[in-house]
């Protein structure tokens, strides 16, 4: 059994009616037609009412979590903002901290003297309150690299105060009309090593310092002993 088709709908009929007689319109009155109407409503009129522009796709995701799919065929808009990745810096090593000044640095944080001191003693309170052999054993360790910076720290500022009156007394020098005498790095160092053990002898903390040190090396001698008799 066969089933008869329809009559062709009347929508289709009339686009093709007005596509036909359309195309028998010179060009010159189908231009003058379209300046006066304008493009989109001329499109509208060929196309018999409907729209010449394809649909737009829309991607659906499968996941809401996952990023919308865009067509490859639109092109990316011009105002289309990027978003810049994040930069950071140190600003140890960094040009726009500016130069690193040990004079400002200091007078700036001049108080950190002043915590570790305290954090200092409340560390050796600290190991006179432990019981545990290990953990005594690392609070000393770290009670030991306090006193040790405490002690660079020191020598240092002997050093750079030493530094100074030297400049003073050839400025003075100079001054006077007397030529200047520079001293050496060596010579330097050598006054500046017998100032402070001169120092270490008057506060008495130089005796310890070699008899600790004495100590260590003794230690260290009966450990390579051991260690060559166990071998043999």
């Amino acid at each position: 059994m066969e089933v008869e088709e329809g009559p062709p709908s009347s929508s289709s009929s009339t686009l093709d009616a007005i596509r036909e007689e359309m195309s028998h319109v010179p060009l010159s009155e189908l231009k003058a037609m379209q300046d006066k109407l304008g493009l989109k409503a001329f499109n509208k009129l060929r196309n018999g009412g409907k729209s010449s522009r394809a649909p737009i796709t829309t991607f659906k995701r499968d996941n809401k979590n996952r990023p919308s799919e865009l067509s490859a065929r639109r092109p990316v808009p011009q105002n289309m903002t990027v978003a810049k990745a994040k930069v950071t810096r140190d600003p140890r090593f960094d040009d726009l901290s500016g130069e690193y000044n040990e004079k400002i640095f200091k007078t700036t944080y001049g108080f950190i003297s002043d915590v570790k001191l305290k954090e200092k003693a409340k560390l050796k309170k600290l190991i006179t309150q432990t019981k545990g052999k290990d953990k005594k054993i690392q609070l000393k360790q770290l009670y030991n690299r306090m006193e040790q910076q405490e002690a660079s720290e020191k020598k240092k500022a002997k050093a750079e105060a030493m530094e100074k009156e030297w400049k003073k007394q050839e400025l003075d020098k100079i001054k006077e009309g007397k030529k200047p005498f520079f001293m050496k790095k060596s010579q330097k160092k050598a006054l500046i090593a017998e100032e402070l053990r001169k120092e270490a002898e008057e506060s008495g903390s130089l005796q310890k310092s070699l008899a600790k040190r004495s100590k260590k090396l003794a230690a260290k001698e009966k450990k390579r002993k051991a260690w060559t008799t166990k071998d043999v």
